[in-house]
């Protein structure tokens, strides 16, 4: 017997098997109405629920979105599969139950309701808004350090408690089993395999997840409350550098390696990872439980612990056994922790200001006394370097003019330049080698012309012993001056050049790998960039997909306004898909337009004709603009025969696209009867496939479907 819920009324209506996928009549409201094509689709009634949607599918069953019709709440309803009615399967299905029943806590899944319907045994549990951990960690790789502790540390309290309570064992922690809400609250799974522990006995089959599993568990030894510890160490690994630490392709390479083989560090994964973080989650992965942590309190106490180091602020590590915020926001946090430390920073450098020692506090005086004295010093010295060179300048213009006067002796003018050359080319420090030189240079020029004006004929020199002893200190000088440039001068200039040169080729060396840094950052860029559209564009096409499956149960069942309602929240969520949301709103309120010919009467569809539907519809609205073809084309799509549809507009590429997507439903739903034992495909499957066009995909699906069920129908 199949029940289902009216979609106008909600009445409850019963019909035998053999009519799913056909049309009655709702004895309550007098609509008709469509008889769900399976057991599970939506609007069938399972005990108390009324089935909304598929959410997944395990080993064990399939779980639902179901609406409890005693008490109006959502929840999520699974369901076991008649391939795994088997008596353990059963009683593995009600232990969890009645584990989950017992149970009740913030971070634990509770159980509402168990039973069995038409041979179907099922359980209502809470439903709940989030993902699992499983699935974060496939879409972000690793978790921050600080939120994947803040995730451990709430499913310790879950196994605290249960432990605490009722002795039991979880027996399969895993980041499927653990789900973490919208609001940031983890809730532990999956009670399925959950045992106290006084019932282990040593013939137990050996259950769990062997990359999580513990060694005493491989090993069928006596379990307690430390082997969950080490299956949540192997989470906590796992979110921390994103993978596994063990990994093989047999259970018993697996299990080799869980014993005897160590985990590659962690921090070798996420270079900078804090060493108590790493102590941490060896100290839960140890191989013998007597290493690992007594319990969960002790656990739970040193996460809190090392929580107090690792968040960015205390306010936000709940206390232990109470778990009091939302999802960490980690933006926040980083911006309070950096103003809390530079806070800091200004804190200490205060602190080392007030308790700076006696000899500090005498430079901070002495040291500007020194730059101040050094400062007159040199301006001092320079005072004197000036007036020394006025003076210079004034005894060298005097001797210019002697020189110049024809009338003054030679032998006057070598005792003025003597006189002059002594008292410039002293050996007082403030006579600088600079105004030696230059007097120097300046009164042998003058005495040279005086020299070459006054020569004798026979070439005798008239240059006393002081002009030559003058003439042999500028050389001496000279030289002086040449040596100093080859010793010194010109080698530190020539190491400065080739310092320059090597400073620059080491520029231009990393110019040219920056250079190639940033083409490959760009060529990267980009290719994430076409990754990125590539699956959104996937994402996309699958989204479009699931539409138009729900799109054309709701058509070929006339509930126009539940089509309308879903485009509306669906053009909310994704903005891309507004083009293709509003184009089907307006066809979805042709078809309306279209059903409303005919739903005053009680006729059905499938017995009307072409000639009498255009006939009805020009009746009723009159010539409006549009075609035979396409008021044709809906007619057709009401009924469900895309095929004809396709036909009579082939130019319209989206009547195809949902016939694929049809196709693609058709298939997931054998594969779903055929898991549940089911030997016969129903009529209406038969029916639906021959109302397909026949594309790839359609063709494709029949094939499939013929494969499940050997005598499937063909389309001629």
């Amino acid at each position: 017997m199949l029940r289902f819920a009216c979609p106008f009324c909600h009445f409850q209506i019963s019909v035998e098997e053999s009519d799913a996928g056909g049309r009655i009549v709702c004895p309550a409201c007098a609509k008709t109405v469509a008889i769900p094509a399976t057991r599970f689709d939506n609007g069938c009634i399972i005990g108390d629920f009324i089935i909304q949607s598929r959410i997944g599918s395990g080993a064990a069953g399939i779980v639902f979105l179901a609406q409890q019709i005693s008490l109006e709440r959502e929840v999520a309803l699974k369901v076991l599969s008649h391939k795994n009615m088997t008596e353990k399967s059963v009683a593995t299905f009600l232990n969890e139950a009645r584990a989950a029943a017992k149970l009740s806590h913030v971070n634990l899944v509770q159980s509402y309701a168990v039973g069995e319907d038409d041979g179907y045994s099922y359980m209502a549990m809470t439903y709940i808004k989030g993902e699992t951990l499983k699935s974060r960690l496939k879409r972000e790789k690793r978790i921050p350090i600080d939120e994947a502790l803040h995730i451990v540390q709430q499913v310790a309290e879950a196994l605290c408690y249960a432990w605490n309570e009722s002795r039991l064992i979880h027996r399969d922690v895993k980041p499927d089993n653990i789900m973490i809400t919208d609001d940031g609250i983890v809730k532990l799974t999956d009670l399925g395999l959950a045992m106290n522990q006084k019932d282990w006995s040593e013939d137990m089959d050996i259950s769990g997840s062997p990359s999580y599993m513990s060694p005493e568990q491989f090993a069928g030894e006596p379990l307690d409350t430390r082997s969950d510890i080490y299956s949540l160490g192997v989470t906590l690994y796992q979110m921390i550098t994103g993978s596994l630490p063990f990994r093989a392709v047999s259970i018993s390479t697996l299990a080799n390696q869980h014993f005897n083989q160590k985990p590659e560090p962690p921090e070798h994964f996420v270079p900078g990872l804090p060493s108590t973080v790493s102590t941490l989650i060896k100290k839960m992965m140890a191989k013998k439980p007597s290493k690992r942590f007594a319990d969960m309190e002790e656990l739970l106490d040193a996460i809190w612990r090392l929580r107090q180091i690792t968040a960015p602020s205390r306010n936000l590590v709940p206390d232990v056994h109470t778990i009091s915020i939302r999802r960490l926001n980690y933006e926040i946090q980083t911006e309070y922790m950096n103003n809390r430390r530079k806070q800091e920073r200004i804190q200490r450098k205060q602190r080392a200001e007030t308790k700076m020692p006696w000899f500090a506090r005498a430079a901070l005086v002495l040291i500007p006394l020194a730059l101040i004295a050094a400062a007159a010093a040199y301006f001092f010295s320079d005072f004197q370097r000036r007036s020394l060179e006025r003076s210079m300048f004034a005894h060298v213009d005097a001797f210019e003019r002697l020189a110049a006067n024809p009338e003054i002796p030679m032998e006057r003018l070598n005792v003025e330049s003597a006189a002059l050359i002594r008292e410039f080319t002293g050996k007082d420090a403030v006579r600088s080698d600079r105004i030696g030189r230059y007097v120097l240079s300046h009164i042998n020029y003058l005495l040279s012309q005086r020299t070459d004006k006054e020569k004798p004929a026979d070439g005798a020199a008239l240059v006393s012993a002081e002009s030559t002893a003058v003439l042999e200190n500028q050389i001496s000088l000279l030289n002086d001056e040449i040596a100093n440039l080859k010793t010194k001068v010109v080698p530190r200039l020539k190491d400065e050049i080739d310092a320059a040169v090597r400073e620059g080729e080491a520029y231009h060396s990393d110019l040219i790998s920056a250079q190639h840094d940033l083409v490959k950052s760009r060529a990267d860029y980009n290719a994430l960039s076409k990754t990125r559209e590539e699956e959104l564009a996937a994402s996309d096409e699958q989204k479009l997909n699931t539409l138009r499956q729900r799109l054309h149960q709701l058509v070929i069942t006339q509930r126009f306004s539940l089509a309308r309602q879903m485009l509306t929240t669906e053009l909310l969520r994704s903005p891309r898909l507004e083009e293709w949301c509003t184009e089907m709103m307006r066809r979805i309120n042709f078809l309306d337009r279209v059903y409303a010919v005919f739903s005053g009467d009680d006729v059905d569809l499938e017995k009307i004709t072409q000639e009498e539907a255009k006939a009805a519809y020009i009746e009723l609205y009159g010539d409006d603009g549009r075609t035979a073809e396409t008021i044709l084309c809906a007619f057709e799509t009401l009924r469900g025969d895309y095929d004809k549809a396709a036909q009579l507009r082939p130019e319209d590429p989206e009547i195809p696209a949902t016939a694929n997507a049809v196709a693609e439903e058709l298939v997931s739903a054998a594969r779903a009867l055929h898991a549940m034992g089911e030997k016969k495909l129903p009529a209406m499957f038969a029916k639906t496939m021959s109302r397909l066009p026949k594309t790839p995909q359609t063709t494709a699906a029949a094939a499939t479907i013929n494969v499940l069920f050997a005598g499937f129908p063909q389309k001629n």
